[in-house]
C-alpha cells in the first residue's frame, strides 16, 4: 500500500484502468479527415477539396472498362482478390499512365493506384442469368507547392490505358 494513495483510491484506479484503455483504443480508431490519406480520398468532382501550401491531398474518380475499351477477358497479369460479397479486385496501376499533367510550377499530381473491381450482379429473377460489371477506381495524390498562394486552382491531366485516354480535372482550393 502506498503512503500517498489510500486503499479506496487504488480500488478506483484499478476499476478505471480498463475503461481508460478502451477510451484510448477507440480514440485511435477515429476516421481520417477526408483527403488526408489514400484510405479517405475526396471524390474528384467534390467542390470541397482543400489543401494547404506544401500539403498533399488524395482524390479518386471512377471509370468503367468501356471508358478505356478494355475487354475483361484480356485482362491478365493481375491477381483478383475477394473484396466483398460477389466482388473481386485487382490492382492495375502498372497498365496505366498519367500524361499531359497541367499544374502550376512546383505542384505535383501522381497516380497512386488504379484498382479494377469485378462484381457479379444477380438476375432479376431466380431464372435470370447473372452478369458481371467491371469498374476502375483511380486514386491520385496532389501536392501543392510550398508557399502556394491561397485561392482556387484548376489542375488537369490525362489517364491513359494503351491507346485510349480519359481527361481528368481537379478543382481545389488552397486555404
Amino acid at each position: 500500500m502506498s503512503r500517498f494513495v489510500s486503499v479506496d483510491s487504488m480500488t478506483v484506479l484499478r476499476r478505471l484502468a480498463p475503461l481508460l484503455a478502451v477510451a484510448l483504443l477507440l480514440a485511435g480508431c477515429a476516421p481520417a479527415a477526408t483527403g488526408s490519406s489514400p484510405g479517405a480520398p475526396y471524390p474528384i468532382h467534390s467542390s470541397a477539396i482543400v489543401t494547404q501550401p506544401g500539403g498533399t491531398v488524395y482524390v479518386e474518380t471512377h471509370f468503367t472498362f468501356d471508358d478505356f475499351g478494355i475487354d475483361p477477358t484480356t485482362v491478365t497479369g493481375g491477381l483478383w482478390f475477394p473484396t466483398g460479397y460477389n466482388a473481386d479486385s485487382s490492382v492495375m496501376t502498372a497498365k496505366f499512365s498519367l500524361d499531359q499533367v497541367r499544374v502550376p510550377a512546383g505542384w505535383k499530381v501522381e497516380l497512386v493506384q488504379v484498382q479494377a473491381t469485378r462484381a457479379t450482379v444477380a438476375g432479376a429473377t431466380s431464372f435470370s442469368k447473372s452478369t458481371q460489371t467491371y469498374t476502375l477506381t483511380v486514386l491520385l495524390a496532389v501536392t501543392a507547392k510550398q508557399g502556394a498562394v491561397a485561392g482556387p486552382y484548376h489542375l488537369g491531366a490525362t489517364l491513359t490505358y494503351q491507346t485510349t485516354s480519359q481527361p481528368l480535372r481537379i478543382d481545389l482550393r488552397v486555404g
